[in-house]
């Protein structure tokens, strides 16, 4: 029986810390997280009353991505600037550099290489910046990255979108074509996409986008999916309001196949100031 138990306990000795070791380098952090643009007339919710208070919330979270919508240039730099443990890209829609607001996506320095980056417009000219299309008052962009991570040397896509607010025909238009683009970017690789999608789980385009494509769903939503029982409230939008708004309009997707391990949506307020007037919203997913 001694022996038994001394084999035991050298076999917990040796794998189980191989076990853990392999599931860490395997489980993303993934965080989709509309700041706000910097707009004076939000009075007490005015991004440099926010500004510290959003860098705060994300150290203390640490996402290992982090997709971010509506960051102007001067957000953008106050930010890569704060949060030094990460590497990021960030494009203006306008132009393809500076002007308009950014999708930006921020990735730890300590766990990613960065490969590859692109931005597409969603328009009939994706390449074309500045363009839009199907009734968008404004170009809307899709900024992606392709990275390996550093233990295991596997590739993976990460892509980050803002819909327009003001056209169902954009959301479904770009719903498809953000398909199109992530099979063929992405090509068999795991993938996460986040976004402020301006569109609720009964709209055309997000059935687009979680239903079947070429006979079988591209993308999976990581509430509808997770182990655990999503955490916080089933809607992201708040307007800088105690009201409760309709339903989800922020996602985080990943590729069919793909484990979630949990789905959490926080409420962030702070001396009576919101962190932005959407939630952040965070999955804990799987690359296996």
């Amino acid at each position: 029986m001694k022996k038994f138990y001394l084999f035991s306990f050298i076999f917990l000795l040796i794998f189980l810390p191989g076990c853990k070791k392999r599931s860490d380098v395997d489980i993303l952090k993934v965080m989709t997280f509309n700041v706000r643009y910097d707009n004076p007339e939000d009075s007490l919710n005015a991004w440099p009353k926010r500004a510290s208070f959003v860098c705060r919330f994300l150290k203390y979270e640490e996402p290992d991505l982090i997709g971010m919508q509506e960051v102007l240039a001067h957000q953008y730099e106050y930010l890569d600037s704060i949060m030094t443990d990460y590497s990021s890209i960030g494009v203006g829609r306008d132009d393809g550099a500076k002007e308009g607001e950014m999708n930006p996506v921020f990735f730890r320095k300590d766990r990613f290489d960065l490969i590859r980056t692109r931005t597409f417009w969603l328009s009939d000219t994706p390449e074309v910046a500045g363009t839009k299309a199907w009734g968008s008052s404004l170009p809307r962009i899709v900024t992606w990255v392709e990275l390996s991570e550093k233990t295991t040397s596997e590739h993976f896509y990460f892509f980050n979108t803002h819909f327009a607010n003001d056209s169902d025909s954009a959301r479904i238009m770009s719903s498809g074509l953000l398909l199109n683009k992530v099979d063929s970017i992405a090509s068999g690789f795991p993938f996460v996409i986040t976004g402020d999608f301006n569109m609720l789980i009964s709209s055309e385009g997000y059935e687009i986008l979680t239903g079947p494509y070429e006979s079988v769903p591209l993308l999976n939503d990581t509430y509808a999916i997770s182990e655990k029982r999503p955490q916080g409230p089933a809607y992201t939008f708040n307007g800088f309001s105690e009201s409760k708004s309709s339903g989800r309009i922020d996602y985080v997707f990943v590729r069919n196949g793909m484990e979630v391990l949990e789905h959490r949506t926080f409420i962030r307020k702070e001396h009576g100031i919101y962190i932005s007037d959407h939630w952040p919203v965070m999955a804990t997913v799987s690359l296996k």
